[in-house]
């Protein structure tokens, strides 16, 4: 995040003031000194970031299929030696289902007032997008970058390196849920996804193909339920 110089215009006056504006780093991945791969970040959470999207996008099957990772930021550029090893049930892949638990929605409602404030760099630049995992106690866990993406695939990232299970949570979202956003929460093994934007129609076909909860538009003490409305018990 970078402190700049503007002109602002705002009711017929002008005036000069300083404003937060976000940080891009164009990383880019070198894997097996053979595929590389550019990938648009804001330069956090690297490790959650690049084991995320390693995961999600079927480069690894767990963690220690990462052999080497080094990465230098001044450079932007990061070294990977990966051996993909045969593909076993997991909590993360969704092999391992886990008890569906009903919730109320106002309880819904409290999670997303205070995800839509729990990002500091949202709050000064709004140029981030936000995911978080909450439970009966609230928000867990987030992270944030300028790709909805990234966002994903840090927190299925840091879940694998943490071994945290993620099975059992409530995905929070601050974007369209889309087809490749509802197939990395299918490879993260979630089954209740909450938004603030809607999914599109072939998002909401996977979550009913799957039988994942999905609600959006959810914000001022409303939302809408696309599948799974037995699940929030009033």
């Amino acid at each position: 995040m970078k402190t700049i110089h503007i002109t602002r215009i705002e009711n017929h006056q002008r005036r000069q003031m300083q404003d937060h504006i976000i940080s891009e780093i164009r990383l880019t991945l070198l894997i097996n000194g053979e595929k590389s791969i550019p990938l648009s970040c804001s330069g956090r959470h690297v490790n959650e970031l690049i084991t995320g999207y390693l995961y999600t996008n079927g480069y690894i099957n767990e963690t220690g299929d990462i052999r080497r990772l080094d990465y230098e930021m001044s450079n932007q550029k990061a070294t990977l030696r990966i051996e993909k090893s045969p593909l076993k049930a997991t909590d993360f892949d969704g092999a391992t289902a886990h008890p569906k638990k009903h919730i109320q929605p106002e309880t819904v409602f409290q999670w997303m007032t205070s995800f839509a404030g729990v990002s500091e760099r949202f709050r000064k630049t709004g140029a981030v997008h936000t995911a978080a995992i909450a439970n009966e106690k609230g928000i867990q866990k987030y992270f944030d970058d300028i790709s909805r993406h990234n966002t994903l695939d840090m927190m299925i990232g840091w879940g694998l390196l943490e071994n945290y299970p993620q099975a059992d949570k409530w995905l929070l979202l601050s974007c369209r849920i889309s087809t490749s956003i509802m197939e990395k929460a299918l490879k993260g093994g979630f089954q209740a996804i909450i938004s603030t934007s809607p999914p599109t129609d072939q998002a909401l076909k996977l979550a009913r193909h799957h039988n994942i909860t999905l609600a959006g538009f959810v914000r001022d003490q409303r939302m809408n339920i696309y599948h799974g409305e037995e699940w929030f018990s009033e």
